[in-house]
This record gives C-alpha cells, sequence and structure tokens, in this order.
C-alpha cells in the first residue's frame, strides 16, 4: 500500500508572514480543465478528473520502451544550463510535453500550486482507505497492480524530481521565476529544503518511468511515434501549422537538391570536354545515366509532395467534417435536454 504521506512535510507556498494558503485545496486547481468531451469544466466539481488531466503521461506511456532512443536516462540538465545551450524555454501545460526539447527551445510545464501542498498530497494522491494495491514491484516502482492515487502518486513525484534537477542554484531559481515556472510566493531557502525532503537520491523507485529520462528530443519522438502508432501524419507533435509552411520545408530541400545536381551537371560538362574523360566509355554511361536522373528525378520528387499534400489534405477535411458533426450533435443534445 503506498504510504500515507506526504513525500515532503515543507510550507513551500506559506507568504513571508506565515500565512496558511492551504486553506481550500480545489482552489489551487487551474480555472478549469478540458474534458474529454472538449467540454470546460470547474475543477471543483470533480478534483480527481482535474488532477488526471494535469498529470496525464498516457501518450509517452504507449512508447515508454522507446524512450531511451528520444533521451538519456539521466536527470534534466539544469536551468542555466539550457540557456547557455541557446535553448528559450516555452510554457506548455501538458505534462507529455515536459522536457521535449527542439533546435532553439525547450518546452517546461511550470509547478502548479496544488503539487507544492502537503496537504493536498494526503487527500488525493495517497491510497484510500481499504486500498488493495500490490507491493510487487515490475518496473522502476509500478507494480502489478496498482490503484489511480498510486499512479498519479508516481507522476507528481517524478515531475517534482524533474523541477528539483531543473532547479539546483539560485541562478536557476530566478531563471524559472522570471519564467514563471514557480508560484511568485516560494522563496529560495524553502525551495532548497523542499528539495532535500524528496530525498532525491532514493527517488527512482517511487516515479513513473518517464522521469527516468530527462530531455526528450522532439525530433525523435515525432519517428517514436510514427513507426509504433501508426501516427505516420502527426506524429507526436504536427510539424506543419499550415499548407505554406508545408511547401516551404519540402520544397526547400529540393532546391538544396536541384544546386547539387546543377553542380555535378557542370563538372560532368567539363569532364566531357576533356580528352580522357570524353573518350571514355565508362565515364560516357554515367554522365547519360545522371543527365536523365537530373531531368526526372526532381520531377517526380515534386510530383510525390504534391501528392503527399492532397493526402493530407483529404485527411483533414475528412477528420475536421466528422469532428465537426460530432461536436454540433453533442451540443445540440445538451441544449435539448436543458
Amino acid at each position: 500500500m503506498c504510504a500515507q504521506v506526504p513525500p515532503f512535510s515543507i510550507q513551500v507556498l506559506a507568504t513571508e508572514y506565515g500565512a496558511d494558503t492551504s486553506a481550500d485545496l480545489p482552489s489551487l486547481l487551474p480555472a478549469a480543465y478540458r474534458t474529454e468531451a472538449d467540454d470546460l469544466a470547474a475543477p471543483r466539481g470533480n478534483v480527481m478528473k482535474c488532477v488526471e488531466k494535469e498529470l496525464d503521461l498516457q501518450r509517452l506511456n504507449r512508447v515508454l520502451s522507446w524512450l531511451w532512443v528520444a533521451g538519456r536516462p539521466v536527470p534534466p540538465r539544469p536551468l542555466h544550463y539550457q540557456v547557455l545551450l541557446s535553448r528559450s524555454i516555452f510554457v506548455t501545460e501538458q505534462m507529455d510535453m515536459h522536457l521535449v526539447w527542439t533546435t532553439g527551445r525547450i518546452f517546461l510545464k511550470p509547478v502548479p500550486r496544488f503539487l507544492l501542498e502537503p496537504r493536498f498530497w494526503s487527500e488525493y494522491l495517497c491510497c484510500t482507505r481499504g486500498c488493495h494495491c500490490s507491493n510487487e514491484q515490475v518496473e522502476y516502482g509500478r507494480s502489478a497492480r496498482e490503484c489511480d492515487r498510486r499512479r498519479l502518486r508516481r507522476c507528481a513525484l517524478g515531475f517534482l524530481f524533474s523541477y528539483a534537477a531543473l532547479i539546483t542554484h539560485e541562478s536557476d531559481f530566478f531563471i524559472a521565476k522570471e519564467k514563471r515556472l514557480l508560484p511568485m510566493e516560494v522563496q529560495w531557502l524553502a525551495w532548497r529544503t523542499f528539495v532535500e525532503q524528496l530525498d532525491t537520491e532514493h527517488i527512482y523507485h517511487k516515479i513513473d518511468a518517464r522521469f527516468i529520462y530527462g530531455e526528450l528530443r522532439l525530433n525523435r519522438l515525432n519517428k517514436i511515434y510514427r513507426f509504433s502508432q501508426s501516427a505516420f501524419l502527426r506524429g507526436y507533435m504536427p510539424r506543419w501549422d499550415q499548407y505554406r509552411t508545408f511547401f516551404q520545408d519540402n520544397f526547400a530541400w529540393l532546391a538544396s537538391a536541384t544546386v547539387y545536381v546543377a553542380v555535378v551537371l557542370t563538372a560532368l560538362q567539363v569532364g566531357l570536354a576533356t580528352k580522357s574523360l570524353g573518350d571514355s566509355d565508362a565515364f560516357q554511361s554515367a554522365s547519360y545515366g545522371f543527365t536523365i536522373f537530373s531531368i526526372l528525378g526532381p520531377l517526380i520528387v515534386a510530383g510525390l509532395i504534391i501528392l503527399v499534400f492532397f493526402y493530407i489534405f483529404l485527411y483533414n477535411w475528412i477528420v475536421a467534417v466528422i469532428e465537426r458533426n460530432r461536436r454540433l450533435r453533442y451540443i445540440q443534445a445538451l441544449s435539448g435536454g436543458a
């Protein structure tokens, strides 16, 4: 059975005057959350549903066995080092985008207030009375049978562990404050005590397996998702938000390849003008083959790009129509039942 005590005891959210910020626990949650039906719901009506949305790692758990391809099994590097790598910090509220990076960018989820309140852990992130969670460990602290609260506890603790690695120095702390990654009332000395109480050296068997890995490379996640989840068009995160960017990306590398082909054709022409190469049957055959390729190759590739565009366009059109009809029927049903 999961421990019924929080992983820390310090009141990180306490103000400088010692005021209690945890009198109303649901007030620590976001203002609203999106349901499975794409409705906006108030967290106070269903706290656990909101917490599940905040800590959702389903997409990464589907490809857990492949995460070693996208990142190393080490804690993430501190925020000051991310700045040294010329990575801009982009705020995301999706847990499955936390610590995902691409060229010049890293996505970080701010620490929610409710995860910094010990009493919230006691009431919502511990097994309920009579819970029958199994103590048999099968992998990275995951048990053979566990309740939803225990699963969410491991996600939450892994997330806090990632921030213990991101904010190790006072310079990291000030960067986090500047980027609004921490609530404004959190103080540096309180944060140090908080990290000490997490006992990060012996935490791995208590956290979700996703947080065994630190930073995850986005382009590799996209490849993993395309091949393992058959998500050929979208991948993990859509690369093109407009059709214009699709053409720009694809025709840009085609134009570069065409320039290289032009250089090779010029070299072949110079070679044919020389006596030694001009009289060589092998060079004549190679020049003939490459000339045909330089004519047909760009045309074939351009045709394939256009075919892929039409496929993506039709797919998006069909999905948009299906989603519109589903959503309108749902809204109409709600309006009729009101």
